[in-house]
């Protein structure tokens, strides 16, 4: 069984993507059932049901922000997410390299593979891709639906525009370890990836159980400024500004408040304690899409590596992988 999910105000254009879900599903026999969100954390629901129900996949159709709730309410269960992208920043599909049109994301189900990664988590909610503090996030607060599906990524923009005119809080970020800074902004990413296909973050690992911590230090809104133009160009990593930090925790606060968000979600204000959880999502990804290390793909070539007595000695390679991936279920 496989349930599709999707936030109707996701894009005028949102309901065309169903039909072609509803097409694709019906076309090759897959039982399916469709879901449309009514409220925020709806799909959370929606999703922990399909997993208790025992749902071999969950189709989240729309933007980062809808993903990330069925992700939520996936973590920890056997049930896969895929995801067909219909938002503005469309991180996710830019972080797992997912095809463009409805039908090359949907034959992921079969022609794909799936991995595992651990959920992050802001305060009491989880998430899986990017997160941040300040700044991007109170641009993120002041969105709403409607600017979203007019002027898609430009309504980021002129709305980052607006807000810099605005005096910037002062945010401190204190690492494991008692080590704390102040910063003007600072974003949080598990990935590489930010909205519009940027690389914020070169040393991120979607796979891994750290943080890519990146802090604007310098104050003032031509700073801003500034540091939004080099992550455009890539060059923000080589700023004396910004400090750019690898860590499995951190906490941030304000003296006056600031926001959060996550996934492209507006959270809520400061504090905001990040932490990396034990839960696990499995996500239906291309098949070019490396492996995490301790993957049964992964190890399979790594024992291959070893000769072939040692890999025979372990069963070969179809016993082997059965074994080790019905462990991961």
């Amino acid at each position: 069984m496989i349930d599709v999910i999707y936030n109707p105000v996701a894009g005028p254009r949102v309901v065309n993507r169903i039909d072609q879900v509803r097409s694709y599903l019906s076309a090759r026999g897959r039982p399916f059932r469709i879901r449309e969100t009514a409220a925020p954390g709806d799909a959370v629901v929606m999703a922990r049901e399909s997993a208790i129900a025992g749902a071999d996949a969950v189709v989240a159709v729309g933007g980062d922000g809808t993903m990330s709730e069925v992700a939520d309410g996936l973590a920890g269960s056997s049930t896969r997410l895929a995801f067909v992208p219909h938002g503005t920043g469309n991180v996710f599909a830019s972080e797992f390299s997912l095809p463009e049109s409805v039908e090359g994301c949907l034959d992921l189900l079969s022609t794909g593979k799936t991995i595992s990664v651990r959920m992050a988590q802001a305060n009491d909610r989880r998430f899986v891709l990017l997160a941040s503090a300040g700044f991007d996030a109170e641009v993120v607060e002041r969105m709403n639906p409607g600017q979203k599906n007019l002027l898609g990524i430009t309504a980021y923009v002129l709305c980052g525009v607006r807000q810099i005119l605005h005096s910037q809080s002062t945010l401190w970020v204190e690492f494991p370890g008692r080590e704390r800074v102040e910063a003007q902004s600072v974003i949080v990413a598990r990935g590489k990836k930010y909205g519009g296909n940027v690389t914020i973050a070169p040393g991120g690992d979607i796979a891994g159980e750290t943080f890519q911590v990146i802090a604007l230090l310098r104050k003032g809104r031509w700073s801003i400024a500034k540091f939004a133009l080099d992550v455009l160009r890539g060059k923000h990593g080589a700023s004396r500004h910004v400090l750019i930090r690898e860590t499995p925790s951190l906490f941030v606060r304000s003296a006056i408040p600031s926001a959060c968000q996550v996934d492209g979600e507006y959270l809520g204000p400061l504090p905001v304690r990040f932490t990396m959880t034990d839960a696990l999502l499995r996500i239906v990804v291309p098949k070019e899409f490396p492996s995490p290390p301790d993957s049964p793909d992964h190890l399979a070539e790594a024992l291959k590596g070893l000769g072939k007595d040692a890999w025979q000695s372990q069963g070969g390679a179809d016993r082997f992988l059965k074994r080790e991936r019905d462990s991961w279920k």
